[in-house]
């Protein structure tokens, strides 16, 4: 004699419907170096690089930034020319260096012509003058490493 089966579900019934909790799930597009002595700009780049997905990695100095991708990958930097102790423009060619593929993006708020030059000419991609203007860092953040020589 056989007993009736009866199908048991393995797992309680779901709703199929999407949630929205409120959590945003995102590839990590690219770790970026951002090197801002001013920490209120350092804490706004970091908000819009986030927001963009990607890993900010804060810095307040070149010293500082050289530490810390002594170990790690960076993709792209975001770098103030004007920095106490080491400048800027030094530290652009030393990741420029160590990064070669990488995205290097000068910026300061003395934005002339001179400035902007000596950024490409030590590996920078662009130069962006402050303020930033958001349109133009997420372009360059999604763009290319270019060589200029």
């Amino acid at each position: 004699m056989s007993l009736p089966t009866e199908e048991i579900p393995l797992s309680p019934a779901r709703d199929e419907r999407p949630r929205d909790d409120g959590l945003r799930k995102e590839t990590v597009r690219g770790s970026v170096l951002v090197v801002e002595d001013d920490a209120a700009h350092r804490e706004l780049l970091v908000e819009l690089v986030s927001g963009w997905g990607y890993d900010a990695m804060p810095v307040g100095s070149a010293e500082e930034a050289e530490f810390a991708v002594r170990n790690k990958r960076m993709d792209a930097a975001i770098v103030d020319v004007f920095l106490p102790g080491r400048s800027g423009t030094t530290l652009m060619s030393k990741l420029r260096e160590k990064f070669p593929q990488a995205v290097l993006i000068g910026v300061s708020a003395m934005s002339d012509a001179a400035t902007a030059r000596k950024c490409k000419g030590l590996g920078a991609d662009l130069f962006i003058g402050k303020p930033l203007d958001p349109e133009k860092l997420a372009k360059a953040l999604k763009s290319k490493h270019q060589s200029w020589h």
